[in-house]
């Protein structure tokens, strides 16, 4: 059985509804500002372009990237060890 619905509850439904439309149109709002003044740093000054991890500290994890030197030493220590095991077989 349905109950009776008020006109004051369909105003405020609408009126709720409509409010959750405003807040995602003003997001979408936001987004799109703030792609066109990123992509205007982006044409004029590259090196401040933030990065995807720096722009979203919260959502991506900052990769450690290792130096080059350091992954070249350890290639070689292990490269050492595989011809000292080889030559003792």
């Amino acid at each position: 059985m349905l109950e009776s619905v008020t006109p004051d509850e369909i105003k405020l439904a609408v009126d709720v509804e409509s409010e959750k439309q405003r807040d995602f149109y003003q997001m979408l709002a936001w987004i799109g500002y703030n792609c066109a003044a990123l992509s205007g740093v982006a044409i004029n000054d590259p090196r401040k372009f933030p990065s995807l991890e720096e722009a979203f500290p919260t959502l991506f994890e900052k990769k450690e990237q290792q130096d080059w030197w350091v992954i070249k030493e350890r290639v070689e220590k292990f490269a050492k060890r595989k011809r000292d095991t080889q030559q003792f077989d």
